[in-house]
């Protein structure tokens, strides 16, 4: 099959209570090989927040890489003397089912099947502090459902609490968690991506 085929995809962004625009971001590529996924926050919200969005997803669609690592530290550069970001990139490989998932900063990324899984973001800012980036594997199953979201969605949710989160279209699942476990005093966006071996 072919990554459109394998790999089904949906996002939210929903701007901070009050707000028009969000300072929040998903950006998703279709590679060769498979899809490349981002998940940004850029420090606080409002206007002033937005107007860095459009530079990160710039880079970020013309630099787009199964290289997770490289490109976050690339992006490092990038923002250097910007109010900076938290950022997640998950590349997906549409026929081994790898992912490899590098973060820093409040952004998560959790898969839901079989078993609940939860990788890790480093401390930092991109564009202020990088660490050395310690990329992280997970080898997705047929059925999968990994999201991705910013800390504007409430971290503490549970596959009990949305039991159908292993069953919905992933542009059902982006919608529900951003409505069901979003914060109102903050931008809140979910990456929701279907494995489908």
């Amino acid at each position: 099959m072919s990554p459109a085929e394998t790999l089904r995809y949906a996002s939210r962004v929903r701007p901070c209570k009050g707000e028009r625009v969000s300072g929040d971001a998903a950006v998703i590529r279709q590679l060769d090989d498979g899809l490349f996924v981002a998940i940004i926050d850029v420090l606080g919200h409002g206007p002033e927040a937005h107007e860095l969005t459009p530079v990160i997803e710039g880079f970020l669609d013309r630099y787009a890489s199964q290289n997770v690592a490289v490109l976050m530290t690339n992006l490092h550069q990038h923002l250097k003397g910007t109010r900076g970001a938290a950022a997640g990139f998950c590349a997906i490989d549409s026929v081994s089912g790898r992912l490899t998932y590098v973060g820093v900063g409040n952004t998560s990324i959790r898969r839901f099947g079989a078993t609940e899984t939860r990788l890790v973001s480093q401390d930092g800012v991109v564009g202020h502090t990088l660490r050395t980036l310690m990329p992280q594997t997970l080898a997705l199953a047929d059925g999968d459902l990994v999201v991705l979201y910013t800390d504007g969605v409430s971290d503490r949710f549970t596959a009990a609490e949305y039991p159908s989160v292993l069953h919905h279209a992933a542009e059902e699942v982006a919608g529900n968690i951003v409505q069901r476990f979003g914060k109102d005093h903050d931008d809140a966006t979910c990456i929701a991506v279907r494995y489908q071996a």
